[in-house]
């Protein structure tokens, strides 16, 4: 309904406060601006700024209309990081499985540098018992499992690294 060029404009309008400042940092002539703003007014049937004589205020109805029109922008912009990050490859969320022999207090610090580094993925942790944890890896339940044992019950290419040894005790 309404392109990001004009969410935009009327952005920098509430902004401003005034039509010939986001004409300037638009680019464009004030009476552009204010033409715009008032076929996005007229379409709407309200209007969105009250026009003073040096500067234009919003209207209630104007402020949730830029309040909105700000979330919108932010959706759009998500919208694009999130298209560009799955073309190359990446998730919007990491499954990662514990054998129930790790503490899961340990891994905080995994955690936050999980989200240091990747603020907008979803990092999904479920706790398996015994051979559970293979289970899930095998089933795509979990894209990466902790605490696993070295014998490797299913079939399939894992990779295996190491962390440590458990002496058990019986």
């Amino acid at each position: 309904m309404y392109s990001r060029s004009s969410l935009e404009m009327l952005d920098a309008v509430a902004h401003l406060g005034s039509f010939s400042a986001a004409a300037q940092v638009l680019h464009k002539v004030p009476s552009a601006i204010s033409y715009s703003v008032r076929q996005i007014e007229q379409e709407l049937g309200v209007q969105l700024f009250t026009r003073l004589p040096r500067k234009v205020e919003l209207t209630p109805a104007g402020e949730v209309f830029i309040l909105e029109a700000r979330q919108m922008l932010r959706r759009m912009d998500e919208l694009t990081h999130q298209t560009r990050r799955t073309a190359q490859g990446w998730q919007s969320s990491l499954k990662l499985t514990l054998d129930n022999i790790v503490k899961v207090d340990r891994l905080s610090e995994l955690i936050e540098d999980f989200y240091r580094e990747f603020e907008f993925a979803e990092l999904q942790i479920n706790m398996e018992v015994y051979n559970g944890a293979w289970e899930a890896i095998s089933q795509e339940r979990a894209d990466i499992v902790i605490g696993a044992t070295s014998a490797v019950p299913v079939s399939g290419e894992y990779g295996v690294r190491k962390i440590g040894s458990l002496d058990w005790l019986w």
